[in-house]
């Protein structure tokens, strides 16, 4: 053992140091040249390669490049400065950058009318095919959140690696996202890894944030007469002249009233798919909803930066995503975009939101590695959901966390945030290996004085056995494992509760709701039905046809329920919406398989007993007797509807294939065929022009009724052998 623990150890070393002797790592601190005072969230990479990392609140920068590129130029841009290069194999370590400011030249067409600002707006709009990528891509990022409560404490900080899918800027459909690496600490306790506080989709925040691929208000014609918009400066970026338009809501301007159909119109992203209404034409009130500055290349109208905020105004609609969702004190974006080529991609995204009740949520994404070429899907067993809390589901920390990753400097209150413990070497501790050690020896301690209580309970001689056992279950039971997860959080449960981790929760609840066509055939047969009092008195009689039909249009509502991960029992109900009845009730049992290893696709197979009540209408009656009694229950409506049918105990066996279209919602096909066990036949009888329509059947063995074809007796079964339904609907976990 002590041979293996050294080989994996030298393993380990070698290791950290291969991949160290493939990256080369440039750190510095990026100034301006004559006022010496550091320059923030500057931009450092190579552009040609698409890699790169941003300068933190102090100008600092820590640049990781692949030792391939060492012949290639490192530059560092920033706004309104002169871009500066160096081949990577001749920076020194650590590197002092000076930057050097540019000249502003303001544009002879200032004195024009007013229209012009929003006319450049126009172009760049019209730009976007052809300064934005034409095909989906597949990028590197690394994302952080962090949160603080109202006394300006930082509660958590969650950071990660992600593997980012954009779509086309042609498209109208969200990307993807999924997690390479991640780590979270709990600032308020290091050791506590449960963090119950965070937004869900903050992860997602490479495609909310991109403001010129959805086209966000003040990028959208409809919404212009509602701004005002200047040129408030000119300013350069790599060399070129940029165009610094600001806009704002036009306080004289009344709101904008369109006439248009919901569903003709781009909508918001409902659990990551466009949702359209469709609806008739109604009016609709537009307003400006934010205010700030975009800027625009000179020469080819690229939108090449965002810094913009919601107003007051705008906050009061609740839920805007992709930008926000929820109740907001203020919301602030700085977005920025990156040339490779001829064309524009997402680099960058920094939001800050304020809390109503106080504290800041804040998160950033920077692209660390963009890749041009047309980029493939990711599985979508790796993708991470809207729906996800991103502070929920991040990884186990590592000694050599990063790797080669590029990552961004924490920020001056991220950073405050992080000495707020104890002192800022402690803080730092909280995310190396030692206090994960420390923390394993604590589930260590756990799980070895677990097993002592056991053993000493098993070594007891206890009068009742009973008590000995149910002690005994109180340390293997759900108690036990529920008390380590509120203390060390789920994901970090693996080796602890492995029962758990494999075989998932002890019961799980999944709902459908479909509707489909239960094929159920009958000839039109004449019958004549008559109903008869105890004293002979007929109360009704009719002769009709049985209405042929060759189906029912049915809705199924299904829940099941699951012994384990594939085992489980399904109780169910159907109902018809035609001129029938139709009564339906199942409880049975099932399994599922996963047929792919991808996307989930389901197959089930289910067994179940069946009771059909299913009826055709005969014909009207008048009810010229008055109130009477069928089967015990009285109907006293002057006319009323009569059925003939059965009721048929079946066996349903049916298959059912199902696709996840998210981790908590599937679609599904089902075919199932209903083969009879028993029926009795039954009349029907329904009250017409009641607001409470009463309803009841009584067997057509009862003496009181006869029915009758030809003048012979008529016992003939609806349906007369076995049946097939087929069912599509939704499937809710």
């Amino acid at each position: 053992m002590k041979n293996l623990l050294t080989i994996f150890a030298a393993f380990l070393f070698f290791s950290i140091g291969l991949s160290a002797q493939n990256t080369i790592v440039l750190t510095g601190q990026i100034v301006d040249e004559i006022t010496k005072e550091p320059i923030a969230y500057a931009h450092v990479g190579i552009p040609e390669q698409g890699i790169g990392t941003t300068s933190g609140h102090d100008g600092k920068f820590k640049f990781k490049v692949p030792r391939r590129y060492a012949n290639s130029d490192m530059m560092v841009s920033f706004m309104g400065y002169k871009t500066y290069k160096q081949a990577v194999n001749t920076v020194t370590v650590p590197a002092r950058i000076s930057l050097i400011r540019a000249q502003n030249e303001l544009p002879e067409i200032l004195v024009t009318d007013g229209d012009w600002a929003l006319n450049i707006i126009r172009e760049a709009v019209k730009a976007i095919p052809k300064n934005y990528p034409k095909h989906s891509t597949r990028h590197l990022a690394f994302y952080r959140e962090s949160r603080t409560d109202k006394n300006s404490q930082y509660i958590y900080l969650a950071e990660g690696v992600l593997n980012i899918y954009k779509k086309s800027y042609k498209s109208k459909k969200e990307g993807q996202v999924s997690l390479v690496e991640g780590r979270r600490i709990n600032l308020l306790n290091p050791l506590d890894t449960m963090i119950s506080r965070g937004l869900n989709s903050g992860h997602m925040a490479a495609h909310r944030f991109d403001f010129v691929y959805n086209r966000e208000d003040f990028l959208q014609e409809k919404y212009f007469p509602c701004y005002k918009y200047w040129l408030e400066s000119m300013t350069t970026y790599n060399g070129k002249s940029v165009y610094v338009i600001a806009f704002d809501k036009d306080e004289e301007a009344p709101p904008v009233t369109t006439k248009s159909r919901i569903g003709k119109e781009k909508s918001t992203y409902e659990n990551g798919f466009n949702v359209f209404r469709i609806g008739p034409k109604k009016k609709r009130s537009l307003h400006a909803r934010m205010r700030g500055r975009v800027y625009i290349d000179k020469e080819t109208f690229a939108i090449i930066r965002g810094d913009f905020e919601i107003t007051k105004e705008g906050l009061k609609k609740y839920d805007d995503y992709p930008l926000y969702a929820g109740s907001w004190k203020a919301n602030s974006y700085k977005v920025n975009y990156r040339q490779i080529g001829d064309r524009w991609y997402f680099s960058d995204a920094f939001r800050k939101g304020h809390y109503g009740s106080g504290g800041i949520y804040s998160n950033e994404v920077k692209m660390t590695e963009i890749n041009s070429e047309k980029g493939k899907p990711i599985l979508y067993a790796e993708r991470l959901h809207r729906n996800q809390r991103f502070s929920r589901m991040t990884g186990t920390y590592d000694p050599n966390f990063w790797a080669e990753y590029n990552t961004t400097p924490l920020s001056a209150g991220q950073a405050e945030g992080i000495r707020q413990m104890e002192n800022a070497k402690e803080a730092q501790l909280a995310f190396a290996p030692e206090n994960m050690e420390a923390l394993q020896r604590q589930r260590d301690s756990i799980r070895y004085v677990k097993q002592l209580q056991i053993e000493s309970l098993e070594g007891k001689e206890i009068e009742s056995g009973k008590e000995n056992k149910n002690e005994k279950a109180k340390l293997k039971g759900p108690d036990f494992e529920d008390g380590l997860i509120s203390f060390l959080g789920e994901d970090r449960l693996g080796d602890i509760t492995p029962s758990r981790r494999k075989k998932g929760p002890r019961s799980w609840v999944k709902f459908s709701l479909g509707a489909g066509t239960h094929f159920i055939q009958s000839a039109a047969d004449p019958i004549n039905i008559i109903y008869e009092s105890g004293e002979d008195e007929i109360i009704f009689s009719i002769e009709d046809d049985i209405k042929k039909r060759n189906f029912e249009i049915v809705s199924n509502l299904d829940i099941d329920i699951f012994l384990n991960r594939r085992f489980f029992i399904r109780a169910g109900m159907a109902w018809d919406y035609y001129n029938s009845i139709y009564k339906d009730r199942t409880i049975g049992v099932g399994a599922e398989w996963n047929l792919s290893k991808q996307r989930p696709v389901y197959f089930k197979a289910i067994a179940q007993y069946e009771k059909l009540r299913y009826a055709r209408k005969v014909g009207a009656v008048d009810n010229d007797y008055g109130k009477f009694k069928i089967d015990g229950k009285k109907i006293n409506s002057k006319s009323f509807n009569v059925y003939y049918g059965s009721r048929t105990r079946n066996i349903k066996l049916a298959g059912e294939l199902s696709v996840e279209l998210m981790p908590d919602r599937e679609i599904y096909i089902r075919g199932a065929y209903h083969l009879p066990l028993g029926t009795r036949n039954e009349i029907w009888v329904k009250e017409r022009r009641q607001v409470f329509r009463k309803k009841n059947s009584q067997a057509v063995s009862d003496s009181e009724i006869s029915v009758m074809q030809d003048g012979e007796r008529f016992s003939s079964d609806i349906p007369d052998r076995g049946s097939f339904s087929v069912t599509v609907g939704l499937l809710f976990k």
